[in-house]
């Protein structure tokens, strides 16, 4: 190569326009987790620019290495000044979008994150799929594939499931909205009231709770999920038009984000009650 021509790629170098990436402050920023495909920065911002004004929402796009599609994936909310991170995580965490809770946890910068790693493995020689007997599989997942904490029985499993219908492609309800963003105080009354229907048509999800000493999870007697499906019955009209009439109207303090159901398939249904049964 002639020095003509490593001059005008050192020029074309330093004339590119580089982007770097914003630094991660955890002051102002927080890590979320378990983000559904489907969701959208528009939709993680509604969550807190109610409370916080104009966040940015930050979504890396995970690569899909030799076809394999992760289960989820992450982003970074930044907010506009200092935040309280033990209060925003109590009051957003586990929101459910697109049927997916979200877990909230605080944001480590890059030199954090190293530490830790060299701390969990002894260094950067170790060997990062290496065998963790007490998590029953690798842990590169959390006891076999999708399965869970249940170690191969859990990823055999799901390896012989079907795949998921997409939530867009789902069939549409007639009847029944659904509302996230609901106040984890909230009652079935309470709902039922609100939306002028009876209680029986108000499905509220709770929180499930784990007892560490005996492993067995259970449903919260106080706390729902800050979701619910609310039917109406012998209902006739336009429920597209309904669910945009209620969307962004408050209960207590929350918007309420509200959208028309989407109508599961049996056997994802059959499935999620076998999730439950195993969790028990």
């Amino acid at each position: 190569m002639s020095t003509t021509e490593v001059e005008n790629i050192t020029s074309q170098v330093e004339n590119m326009d580089i982007q770097e990436k914003t630094p991660i402050d955890p002051e102002t920023t927080i890590f979320i987790g378990n983000v559904a495909h489907e969701c959208t920065e528009d939709d993680l911002k509604k969550i807190f620019q109610g409370e916080f004004g104009d966040v940015e929402v930050d979504m890396p796009k995970k690569e899909n290495r030799e076809g394999h599609i992760p289960a989820s994936k992450h982003a970074f909310v930044i907010f506009p000044q200092k935040i309280d991170f033990v209060a925003i995580k109590e009051k957003y965490d586990l929101t459910s979008i697109n049927d997916r809770e979200i877990h909230i946890k605080r944001a480590k910068t890059p030199s954090t994150l190293r530490a830790l790693a060299e701390r969990r493995y002894g260094g950067r020689g170790n060997f990062r799929g290496r065998q963790v007997g007490s998590r029953g599989n690798f842990r590169g997942s959390r006891g076999g594939f999708r399965g869970g904490r249940g170690g191969f029985r859990g990823g055999f499993q799901s390896s012989q499931r079907r795949e998921k219908v997409p939530l867009d492609q789902m069939e549409k309800s007639k009847d029944t909205i659904y509302v996230n963003n609901v106040p984890f105080d909230s009652t079935k009354e309470q709902l039922a009231e609100f939306f002028g229907v009876s209680v029986e048509s108000v499905v509220l999800p709770m929180r499930r709770l784990r007892n560490f000493r005996t492993g067995r999870s259970f449903p919260s007697d106080r706390h729902n999920r800050g979701i619910a499906f609310i039917t109406f019955e012998e209902f006739t009209g336009d429920i597209v038009a309904k669910a945009e009439e209620l969307n962004g109207k408050k209960l207590g303090e929350r918007a309420l984000v509200v959208d028309v159901a989407a109508v599961k398939p049996e056997h994802e249904e059959a499935e999620e009650s076998e999730d439950e049964t195993h969790a028990e």
